[in-house]
């Protein structure tokens, strides 16, 4: 009697194995780099509540609409003329794309570095007068940081005073460059100023200059369970993971 019930046990349990499995589902998901610091915990509490297993990769604007084309994902996250530029193709699932968040231009310097003032627009136009060099992203590069930030330094009236000492970098080769003091000062995506840095805050306004966000699902996309995925970072539970990395949720 034991034996039997033992292995009557034994059957369920893989019954309910054989059910986790087909039930489970992989989940192929691309987005910018500027939104890696959400999606990070959001993939990861939605992996470990849902069984599914996500694989997650993040580039730059400009590597981002080549893998799109080439390779297939089931979920986006990325720029709201990026994303323009996916549905004009057909690339997306109808009725699945959602605003999630906007990210704005912040300051950085060394981490040993004193904190410039930059809480007014007077204070911040002084604060990059007065530096001897500032990186920022390229604004040739579509969709990318550099377009914002040069519109941010046209809106504070000092852009053409500023051009000597303006040094178009790459995001991690400029941060390396301000953390060897080589560069004096940064701007680009608040939400991808590194840790071994020193944020000093967030361009003020008017002079802010935004870059939003949506998440979608691909018309390739196969995957029953790429909507839940879409969802989730959409979600408003996924708000706070916005906010920590130093993004506005633009949740509804």
């Amino acid at each position: 009697m034991r034996t039997f019930v033992a292995r009557t046990c034994v059957a369920a349990l893989a019954a309910l194995v054989s059910v986790g499995a087909a039930v489970a589902d992989e989940i192929r998901l691309i987005s910018v780099g500027g939104v890696k610091g959400a999606l990070d915990p959001i993939v990861a509490e939605f992996s470990k509540s849902t069984g599914h297993k996500v694989t997650y990769v993040a580039g730059s604007p400009a590597v981002l609409p080549k893998r799109i084309a080439a390779e297939s994902f089931d979920v986006i996250v990325q720029s709201v003329p990026a994303m323009d530029d996916v549905a004009k193709a057909g690339g997306l699932k109808a009725g699945s794309r959602k605003a999630v968040a906007r990210g704005g231009i912040g300051l950085a310097v060394a981490a040993n570095a004193a904190a410039p003032d930059i809480s007014t627009p007077d204070a911040f136009r002084k604060a990059l007068l007065a530096a001897k060099s500032i990186g920022v992203g390229d604004p040739a590069t579509p969709n990318g940081s550099g377009i914002v930030i040069l519109k941010v330094l046209s809106a504070s009236g000092i852009h053409d005073q500023l051009r000597p000492k303006l040094k178009v970098v790459g995001l991690d080769p400029g941060q390396k460059m301000i953390a060897a003091g080589d560069l004096e000062l940064g701007l680009m995506n608040a939400s991808e100023v590194r840790s071994y840095l020193k944020f000093v805050g967030f361009v003020p306004p008017p002079l802010q200059g935004y870059t939003l966000y949506d998440v979608a699902v691909t018309a390739k996309s196969a995957s029953p369970a790429a909507a839940a995925l879409a969802d989730a970072i959409q979600s408003r539970d996924a708000a706070r993971h916005w906010t920590a990395a130093r993004l506005e949720p633009r949740i509804f």
